[in-house]
Parts: structure tokens; sequence; C-alpha cells
């Protein structure tokens, strides 16, 4: 039946019928006169009736979108002036029922006048709003999907095959300096030199098809350590092939484990050394009396009942002091009491782990207690020790106007004045062992955490540094790196426990080798 109803089509007729199947409006505009030929389909495709308006350009104007006016305006005139080859524009154009539809426009001049001047220009007009809020909507599922993917605190990077980057979020922007226009399509070693240990990792996972996670990997940030999460995933929908990269900082995150593992240790010494500590003093007491009984008898020749008991044994006092003083008994006997006391010392240490009171908490300012422990280490020189404090450089930086913290000053003085001399000694020996003529340096600051909750405590030497197994160890009970006779391993450990079990503050380490340590303390304002 089509058939037959086509065959009595004349051409013009089946011009039309294709036209109202592709829902395209016919224009025919004489340049001349600006008069516009409007066909029916003209009209009814944008809700009017067949002449609703007049045939003039300036009733097409008044209905074209003022935003598309002047783009229009220009691509009409470049076409009519020989600069475009061909016309084509899209813009929006009023409906009756006063919305607007967006319309693909096209045309060609059919007529010229005898000096070359475009006479006839005729085009049509095609409906593609349903194709306009398609494109809408995948431009805006392609900004929300990259708001998405630029809104997460991870470096996202996509990359094909051959590894040049396909994705490159604002994050990762942020952390190269390089951006996401700059970075697309180049290869990310040449973008990222750091992956070059995972780059066959990445490549792996792309034939392979399994995600990989390595955690916890170092990164050198100006001077400091920073910990990144690196996770590659493969993409293996639709046939794409290649891999997204993700990249976290978890920094905080290992410090806080690490901060986890030594307040577990700490309890768990904590609640042995109270037993132990009490066990131990007892004999030491005995011992240490002892040791001092003795010396009265043997050093004290003036003692009635010394000379009584001499007398008796027909002992010669002045050849006994002679053979005691040979024999460095005196001296023997000065170290037992040092041993003893040291002992003691040590006791006392283990016995501040089971304690917890705040009853000893005043309100103080932390700038004069810092002061003051410099004050005091400078005071600490001898030969054993081997280094003079007074001899190191101290800058200092501290905020002004900072407000006063409620601690344990006698508590707090014991971990600044720990922290100070654990660096002075270790700036010196370092100095000793390497030759080195640089000056030895602290950096003292104290600031206001960021949450202005906390004051910020930061000790840093120019010291040796910290090899990274030592660092995790360095709050530990009876670790030390010293010798024997220089060090019970309990100095930091303490300190530890007294800022964050008594003070609920939290202390922290960094440290690289050959460029220094810088202890981090944070003790709450209140």
């Amino acid at each position: 039946m089509l058939e037959n109803q086509s065959d009595n089509l004349t051409g013009n007729e089946r011009a039309q019928f294709a036209m109202k199947i592709k829902n395209e409006g016919i224009w025919d505009w004489n340049l001349l006169t600006n008069e516009v030929y409007f066909d029916n389909l003209y009209f009814t495709m944008a809700g009017y009736e067949p002449g609703d308006f007049p045939h003039l350009f300036e009733e097409f104007k008044k209905r074209v979108h003022p935003d598309d006016w002047e783009s229009l305006f220009n691509i009409t005139q470049n076409y009519l002036s020989g600069c475009l080859d061909t016309f084509s524009v899209k813009f929006q154009f009023l409906k009756k029922d006063s919305s607007w539809m967006w319309v693909h426009g096209r045309g060609k001049i059919v007529d010229w006048t005898e000096d070359g001047t475009p006479k006839r220009f005729i085009g049509t007009h095609t409906d593609i709003s349903p194709q306009k809020r398609a494109e809408d909507e995948i431009k805006h599922l392609k900004n929300y999907l990259a708001n998405i993917v630029d809104s997460m605190p991870s470096v996202l990077v996509g990359v094909d095959p051959e590894g040049k980057v396909t994705q490159w979020n604002m994050r990762a922007s942020q952390i190269s300096g390089i951006s996401s226009n700059d970075a697309v399509g180049k290869k990310l070693l040449a973008l990222y030199p750091d992956f070059e240990i995972e780059m066959n990792t990445v490549l792996e996972t792309i034939k392979e098809r399994k995600s990989c996670l390595n955690s916890s990997r170092l990164r050198n940030v100006d001077g400091e350590v920073q910990y990144e999460d690196v996770t590659v995933f493969p993409l293996i929908a639709n046939g794409v092939k290649g891999a997204v990269i993700r990249i976290d900082d978890v920094t905080n995150r290992v410090r806080l484990e690490e901060m986890m593992v030594q307040s577990e240790k700490m309890l768990s010494v904590g609640g042995l050394a109270a037993g132990m500590a009490h066990e131990i003093n007892n004999p030491l007491g005995g011992m240490m009396q002892t040791a001092s009984v003795l010396r009265n008898r043997l050093t004290d020749f003036e003692h009635p009942e010394n000379i009584k008991a001499a007398l008796n044994c027909g002992l010669d006092l002045k050849s006994l002091k002679k053979y005691l003083k040979q024999r460095n008994i005196f001296e023997m006997l000065d170290r037992i009491n040092e041993t003893g006391i040291r002992a003691a010392s040590i006791v006392s240490n283990m016995l501040s782990f089971a304690r917890k009171s705040d009853s000893g908490f005043k309100v103080c300012c932390m700038e004069e207690l810092l002061e003051r422990c410099v004050e005091l280490a400078g005071a600490d020189y001898n030969l054993k020790k081997k280094h003079d404090f007074k001899k190191i450089n101290i800058l200092r930086d501290y905020e002004e106007n900072l407000k006063l913290v409620s601690c344990e000053s006698g508590k707090i003085q014991q971990v600044l004045l720990n922290i100070l001399r654990n660096g002075a000694e270790a700036m010196q020996t370092d100095r000793c062992r390497d030759g080195k003529n640089d000056e030895s340096q602290f950096i003292l600051r104290l600031k206001s955490s960021r949450d202005n909750r906390s004051i910020v405590i930061e000790i840093e030497d120019n010291g040796p540094g910290m090899e990274q197994d030592v660092k995790k160890r360095v709050f530990e009970p009876f670790f030390t790196t010293k010798p024997t006779d220089m060090g019970t391993g309990l100095g930091l450990s303490v300190s530890y426990f007294i800022i964050t079990e008594n003070h609920n503050g939290t202390m922290i380490v960094e440290s690289e080798p050959g460029i220094g340590s810088k202890f981090i303390i944070t003790l709450p304002f209140k």
C-alpha cells in the first residue's frame, strides 16, 4: 500500500514527505527583501499553526534565544561572506508554549545577483532537543563523576597498557604540581618518577587483572618521611584495558598505629613494674645500707668501736688503711654506692609507669618551663658525658600569646630535659666520630594546634638522626643505643608514658639518618 502511494507522489511531494519523516522544517530566505518562506512543518514542529507569524526574517530573529543570537549571526555572516564553506549552526528556538527547543540549522546559497552577491539562501531546521538533552545528561554525568574523582583525598591516576596517563585527578595535580591537561597522554614515569618501582606491578596487574596493594610505602617530602598506601586496580569492564592507581597518604595512620603499640607496651610494662619495683627495693635498700656501714667501719679510724675491735684483733689500723688504699677498696665501695643509686633511679622510673595522678597539676607557662629546662641543661656538663650544652646553638620559634597549660610541671620538665640531654649527647657523639666541624643546634618551637585545643612542643636537632628500626623502638622500655654504663633505656619510655598516660597528650619522633631528629609533643590546654 505504501509502495502504491509512493508511486503517485510527485518529486516535490516526495521531498516534503522525506522532510516530514526526518522532522525537518524548510526555510527559504530572500536576502534582498528579507522575506523568509517557512513551510508548514517549520511551524508545527515548534507547536505553532502554519502562518502563526509573518514570513519575515525579523520574526525568526525574535524567536532565537538571546544567548545564541551573537553566535548564530556571526556564523551566518561568515558563511554569506565566503569565510565558511558550509553553514551549520545549533541554537535555541522559542516554541509557542514559551519553552525552548534546540534546533540544528543547515543551509546553502542557491542564487546570486549578477555582481556575485548572495541572493537566495535555502535550508532546513531540525529539532535536536532529544539529542541535546542526552548530550547535556552525558556532560552532567561526566562533570559529576569528575567532581567525585577530584573530591577524593586520594591520588587517582588512570593508565593504559603502555603506561600513558588517561586520568589525573585534582589531588594528583596538587601533589605533583602538574595539571590534568598537561598530564593526560604523557608517560606516568615522566610525571611521577617515584613510581618506577611500582610500574612493573601496574603492568602485571593489567595483565593478570588482579588488584595489588603496597602498604605503608615510604616517601620523602621536603625532608620529612611520609607513608603511602599504593593500590592498583585493573580496568576489566567493557573490554577496556588499563589500570587505576590509588595513592593514599597514611602517615597519620602509621603514626597512630605506632603510638598504639607504644601505649600497649607501656601498659603491660606498667602493670609489671609496680610489683617488680617493690620486690627490688627491699634487697636494694639492704645492699646500699650495708655498703654504707661497711665503708664507715673501713674508713673511720677515729671511731671508738673500730679502734676497740682492731686492738682486740691485734690489727694495726695504719697498715690496714695503707692496704685498703693500695687495693682501691675505697673506690670499689664508692662504685657500689653509685651503682645502688643508679639502680634506685631505675626502680623509681619503673614505678612512674604505675602511677597516674593529677594531684600535682597546675597551670603553667610552657615558654617559661622550656626556658628553665634549657637553663638546667646548660649546667649539665661533666667530663664523663663529654658534651657541653652551653656550646650548642639554640634557635627559638615561639608563638605569641600562647594559652597556659595545665600539667605536672616537674614531670614535663623531666621529659624536656631528657630529650635535650639525649640530643646533646647524640650531636656530640656524631661530631666526634665523623670529625664534623659544623655547629650543633637545637630548634625549639611552641605553637597552638590547628584546632587550638592543645599546645605543640617541637625540639629539633641536627644530629645523626635514626634508622627506621631504631625510630620504631625508641619509646620501648629498656631499649637503648648507648653503652650499658651510659643509659638504662627507660628515659624516653618514661617520657612517653608521662605525656600519653599522665597528661592525655601525644609524643612522636620524626627522624632521618644524617638529617637529625624532631620530637613533637602535644599537651591539651585543659
